[in-house]
């Protein structure tokens, strides 16, 4: 097993965590900000040396010694090679699977900065840190050809980032939740259980994109109280401010699938007519068979890869802004936890396959327009994957019990938009009854004695 370093503060050795509205790491103590490439470049740094000092003492004890060789070229220069060859690869691979100009720009600046910054490091190489989804995906496609299957035999995670990640598994639950080396878990955001055991990271995917944290602890704290502000049923103890600090930021694993659907449908629709003469009225109805058919491309339909998670939850805070997606880095994970997925791409596939043959059929119904009447008769969609990406996406979340029963609160960490599951308490619904219902009662049968009993001193 290799020596392994963690993400420290450069100037202090304090803990870094991401800070989504400076979007850079920032040091919890001296408050020094660093870039993911910045931290990258330092850890694949520090990587090297540990596993260089592993390396001279094997070979010490074997009494073997290896030489080094010199590097044909500056490291600046291969640095610009490595950021060129990456940021056209990306480009025309973002093209290719529907990106606009303006985001496959952006996509292949990113691409091109982290191969830069992983060249000289021997823990992670310039091809690799050079790979965007799209290209890994091609490189499997030349396998089977089957986008599903393919993506099952991904990559796992590489050695130097595997070491530095923990897993901590919730026996409440079964939830499997992994973080860096100094990022405590003190609960799991999905059940509450308190007690969560340190284990294992393994049989897990290593992501390939990633949107980092926009809005902080205090924004989703602030858009709660806002959230739950005016309703009047809800249990004191779930507005207590103690309360609000279970609020965890987790990164929920996404599948994403990009590809091309084609439909094909019949409609039965009709036309109508009518008028009078002296003596009867008549209708002339017309009937025709409809005959529609398309094809769509979709990029990247979400499709969560957690049981956890109701879907229901996960469709109300879309849409996340893909422009701001990024090739994953472990350096955007310190301060938060990351959920592992307990459902894979091939399990996934059919909640996808689904929205997007929905969204098809009632594109191409459509089209059917012009008549009275439409009524369908039958069709199919065929859906075509080209390219699959697992991704992280930002989630604030907040699980809390009321009687015996569950409630989750979900805040998307971009854009702020949420969603939960409000209590209500009985007794304030009570309250509220006799202080309305029972002074209206009271205020009619007075009205009624005095109109129909009379009314006497």
């Amino acid at each position: 097993m290799a020596e392994t370093t963690n993400y420290q503060c450069p100037n202090c050795n304090g803990r870094l965590r991401w800070n989504g509205e400076l979007g850079k790491l920032q040091c919890e103590f001296c408050e020094s900000t660093f870039t993911t490439e910045e931290v990258e470049a330092l850890y694949a740094q520090k990587q090297a040396q540990a596993d260089a000092k592993v390396a001279g003492d094997r070979a010490q004890q074997a009494g073997k010694h290896a030489k080094v060789a010199a590097a044909d070229a500056s490291l600046e220069t291969r640095r610009n090679e490595a950021r060129v060859a990456a940021q056209n690869e990306a480009y025309e691979d973002g093209i290719a699977h529907g990106m606009s100009a303006e985001e496959a720009a952006e996509y292949a600046r990113k691409a091109g900065e982290a191969a830069a910054a992983a060249v000289g490091a021997p823990a992670v190489s310039a091809a690799a840190a050079s790979q965007t989804d799209a290209t890994r995906v091609k490189v499997k496609h030349a396998a089977t050809g089957d986008p599903v299957q393919d993506y099952l035999a991904n990559s796992k995670w590489d050695d130097a980032d595997a070491d530095n990640m923990r897993a901590y598994n919730c026996p409440s639950c079964g939830a499997q939740l992994m973080v860096d080396q100094v990022t405590a878990v003190t609960s799991c955001p999905y059940c509450g259980n308190n007690t969560v055991v340190p284990g294992q990271l393994s049989d897990v995917l290593k992501p390939d994109l990633i949107i980092p944290f926009k809005l902080d602890k205090n924004a989703a704290v602030q858009a709660l109280k806002k959230y739950y502000g005016g309703k009047r049923f809800l249990p004191n103890g779930f507005t207590e401010g103690n309360h609000l600090e279970e609020v965890q930021g987790v990164y929920v694993p996404f599948w994403l699938y990009t590809g091309t659907a084609e439909g094909d449908f019949t409609f039965e629709a009709t036309n109508s007519r009518s008028w009078t003469d002296s003596e009867n009225m008549y209708t002339e109805t017309d009937h025709y068979r409809l005959y529609r058919s398309g094809t769509m491309q979709f990029v990247r339909v979400p499709a969560d890869g957690s049981t956890r998670m109701p879907d229901a939850h996960m469709d109300a805070i879309e849409p996340y802004d893909y422009s701001e997606m990024a090739p994953f880095s472990v350096a955007y994970l310190p301060g938060y936890l990351t959920d592992r997925y307990d459902l894979d791409v091939a399990q996934c596939d059919s909640r996808a396959r689904n929205r997007v043959e929905t969204t098809c059929a009632d594109a191409i119904a459509a089209q059917a327009g012009g008549y009275e009447t439409v009524a369908p008769e039958g069709g199919t969609v065929s859906v075509n994957w080209t390219n699959i990406a697992y991704a992280l996406l930002p989630v604030w979340m907040l699980h809390t019990k009321w009687n015996g029963q569950d409630y989750l609160f979900a805040m998307n960490g971009q854009t702020g938009k949420l969603i939960g599951d409000l209590p209500i308490d009985p007794g304030k619904v009570r309250m509220r009854y006799l202080t309305i219902i029972v002074p209206l009662i009271i205020v009619i049968a007075l009205i009624v004695v005095f109109v129909f009993g009379g009314f006497s001193l």
